[in-house]
């Protein structure tokens, strides 16, 4: 009965060891896993994402560059974007996207799948949509600052867009007005043509003030006119509104 009593002690402490190996086992298991997942977030975390040796092409998106009017200096050398909002992701994670020398950055690009071209004013659309703003998306007014994203525009970078000529920051903002001038341009205001006239245009010559010559006379909407000589006919017709009040009915 001792013998049996103490084989089963000897059985029960063995039985304990064991489960006591496998929960230590199991929790170094879990750490390790822990500090794997841990390495894996970091290296995701500072993976780099360049795509352009930001010279010729965007370090953000692999782009052809335009022009080179949009940089930024980075570990002492100077890097060239295609917009301000590429330039504004680099410079909130600069290890992210530039290299400390450009030799190192053509290294690291080199395997780099390129980047689609994107739309400079896709995000500021999305944008607009989510907080159900106006269709309206213009920040600039196409002279002084670029409608799609309001920064100073660069007075080379210009199109002629419904009659007038718009100034953007970059090509490819140019390229979304162009697009889409309705979202980004507001309808120039009419000029009112200042009145010029001098006469009534039956007694005084409209451009003169001069008594007219009866025999100089000229027809514009309706409306005939007096003019002291026959240059005069040409001046009113050329601009009527200028020189000439609506006849009374």
């Amino acid at each position: 009965m001792k013998q049996a009593s103490k084989l089963f002690c000897t059985a029960m402490l063995m039985l304990a060891l064991a489960i006591s190996a496998l929960a230590q086992d199991n929790h170094k298991d879990h750490k390790d896993h822990g500090k794997h997942e841990q390495a894996k977030a970091a290296t995701a975390k500072n993976a780099f994402l360049g795509k352009g040796d930001g010279v010729t092409t965007c370090p953000v998106t692999g782009e052809e560059l335009a022009n080179k009017d949009i940089k930024a200096d980075f570990y002492g050398r100077t890097v060239y974007f295609c917009c301000p909002g590429c330039l504004a992701k680099a410079q909130a994670a600069p290890a992210s996207y530039i290299k400390k020398t450009h030799a190192e950055q053509l290294a690291a690009v080199k395997s780099q799948p390129k980047a689609e071209a994107h739309d400079h004013g896709a995000m500021a659309a999305k944008q607009a949509s989510a907080k159900g703003e106006a269709k309206f998306l213009g920040k600039g007014d196409g002279v002084e600052t670029c409608p799609v994203t309001g920064e100073p525009v660069n007075k080379n970078v210009k199109a002629e867009i419904n009659g007038r000529t718009v100034y953007a920051c970059c090509e490819g903002c140019l390229a979304t007005v162009k697009k889409s001038p309705e979202l980004y341009l507001k309808p120039e205001a009419k000029k009112e043509t200042a009145f010029l006239g001098k006469g009534d245009g039956i007694e005084t010559c409209p451009v003169t003030g001069e008594k007219v010559d009866k025999k100089f006379k000229g027809e514009v909407n309706g409306q005939t006119f007096y003019v002291c000589c026959e240059g005069c006919i040409d001046t009113v017709k050329a601009n009527p509104a200028a020189y000439l009040k609506a006849a009374k009915k």
